[in-house]
C-alpha cells in the first residue's frame, strides 16, 4: 500500500536553548506503526533502508505556545548553512537563546536534521551562538551509526576518513575553516560528495514560506515569471483557481509601460459573466479575494514541492488560507499524483483539520 522512494526525506529536526525552547524539542516525521491493512497506511512513505515517513505534519498549540518558534528554529539552521560563508553576521541575525535562564543567555543553541536518503541516515548538527561555532558533527547510519566527523571549536575531535574521504582535505586545509564557518559549507564549495549532499538536502530540499508577504512584490514576480516560462504550471495553477472558484475561466500576464518606462507586468483573471458570451477581467492584486490572492503567490512553491519531491513549511497556514484552501493544499501533498517525497509542514489553530479521512494521529 506503501509509495516507495530511495530518495531524500526529512525525518527530523531538533532544537535546544532557542527562543521560547529552554529544552530540547524533536520534531519528527517518522510514521507510527500500525496494521498493513490500515487505511492510514497509504499516506506513508517507504523508504529504501525502511524508514517510514508521514507526508503531512501538523504542528499545534494555542498562542505563544511556540509553534512559530520551531519553524524560525529551522529557518535559523537552513540560513547559518546557505550564508555562513559570506555573511558574517549571519549568527548574529539568527541565533537568539532563551532568555529567561541567565544561564543559557551566553550558552549556544543546538540544532540537529536527520535525513534519509538512499537508504543511508544523515544526522547533521551544530552548536553555535551569536559570535562562533562551539561544536559540529555528521553521522551516517545504513547498518549501524557511524562518526563521519566530529568538531569542538577549531579542533577535529573524530574523523572518519574511511567512510569520509573528504575528512582529508579537513586534515590538510585546517586552516580553511574558521569559528565562523562550517565544515560542510566549505567541503560543499570543493564539491564533496556527502557534504554537498548535506547542504543540498537542507537548502534546496526544504522550502520555508514567509508568513507575511508583500502583494506587489516577491512572490507574485516569482509566479508570473514561472508562468510566461512554464506551460505544464501555468495549467496546473489555471486548474487549481478553479477549482476553487468555477468561474474563473483563464489567468493572464498584463503588461503596462510605467511612466518611469518600465515595464509592469501583473497578472489578471479572467472571468465568466453570468450568460458566458463575455469575459471580465479582475487585477489579482487588487481585486480579487484574499484567498484566490494567497494560493496564486504561493502556486509556485507548492507546484515545485510536489512535482519536484520538496518539503514546504508553512507558518500560521489557516491565518493565510480558508479551511477548505488548506484541506486541499494537504490532500494535493497526499495524493498519489504527488511526488512521493513530497512533504508539507504546517502550523496551525484549526482544529477542523483533527480528521482521520485526512491527516493521521502520528
Amino acid at each position: 500500500n506503501t509509495n516507495f522512494t530511495k530518495k531524500a526525506m526529512l525525518l527530523e529536526f531538533a532544537i535546544q536553548n532557542f527562543k521560547s525552547f529552554k529544552d530540547l524539542q524533536v520534531f519528527s516525521m517518522e510514521a507510527s506503526k500500525e496494521k498493513e491493512n490500515d487505511e492510514n497506511v497509504v499516506r506513508v512513505v517507504k523508504t529504501k533502508g525502511d524508514y517510514r515517513v508521514v507526508k503531512t505534519k501538523a504542528i499545534y498549540g494555542a498562542n505563544a505556545s511556540g509553534k512559530s518558534n520551531l519553524i524560525r528554529g529551522l529557518v535559523s539552521m537552513w540560513q547559518i548553512i546557505k550564508y555562513n560563508l559570506i555573511d558574517k553576521e549571519v549568527f548574529q541575525k539568527f541565533i537568539s537563546p532563551y532568555r529567561q535562564d541567565e544561564n543559557l543567555r551566553n550558552q549556544p543553541s543546538y540544532f540537529q536534521i536527520i535525513f534519509t536518503e538512499d537508504g543511508n541516515k544523515y544526522r547533521y548538527g551544530f552548536e553555535v551562538d551569536q559570535e562562533k561555532v562551539h561544536r559540529e558533527w555528521l553521522y551516517q547510519k545504513k547498518e549501524k551509526e557511524v562518526v563521519l566527523f566530529e568538531r569542538e571549536g577549531q579542533k577535529i575531535t573524530e574523523l572518519n576518513e574511511s567512510s569520509f574521504h573528504e575528512g582529508k582535505i579537513i586534515k590538510k586545509g585546517i586552516k580553511m575553516f574558521t569559528e565562523k564557518t562550517l565544515i560542510v559549507s566549505i567541503l560543499d564549495q570543493l564539491s564533496s560528495e556527502v557534504s554537498t549532499k548535506i547542504v543540498s538536502n537542507i537548502t534546496n530540499k526544504i522550502i520555508i514560506t514567509p508568513t507575511f508577504i508583500d502583494r506587489t512584490g516577491y512572490l507574485f514576480n516569482r509566479v508570473i515569471n514561472q508562468f510566461e516560462k512554464d506551460k505544464d504550471f501555468k495549467n496546473w495553477t489555471l486548474k487549481l483557481l478553479k477549482e476553487i472558484d468555477s468561474s474563473i475561466s483563464d489567468i493572464k500576464i498584463e503588461e503596462k509601460i510605467l511612466l518611469n518606462g518600465q515595464m509592469h507586468k501583473s497578472p489578471v483573471v479572467v472571468r465568466y459573466t453570468n450568460n458566458y458570451d463575455e469575459h471580465l477581467l479582475f487585477s489579482m492584486a487588487w481585486e480579487e479575494a484574499s484567498g484566490t490572492q494567497k494560493i496564486f503567490e504561493y502556486s509556485k512553491v507548492i507546484y515545485l514541492s510536489i512535482k519536484g519531491g520538496k518539503t514546504f513549511i508553512i507558518d500560521e497556514m489557516d491565518a493565510l488560507l480558508h479551511p477548505k484552501l488548506t484541506r486541499k493544499i494537504i490532500d494535493l501533498f497526499q495524493s498519489p499524483e504527488a511526488h512521493p517525497e513530497a512533504q508539507l509542514i504546517f502550523a496551525t489553530h484549526d482544529t477542523n483539520l483533527m480528521d482521520s479521512e485526512l491527516l493521521r494521529r502520528d
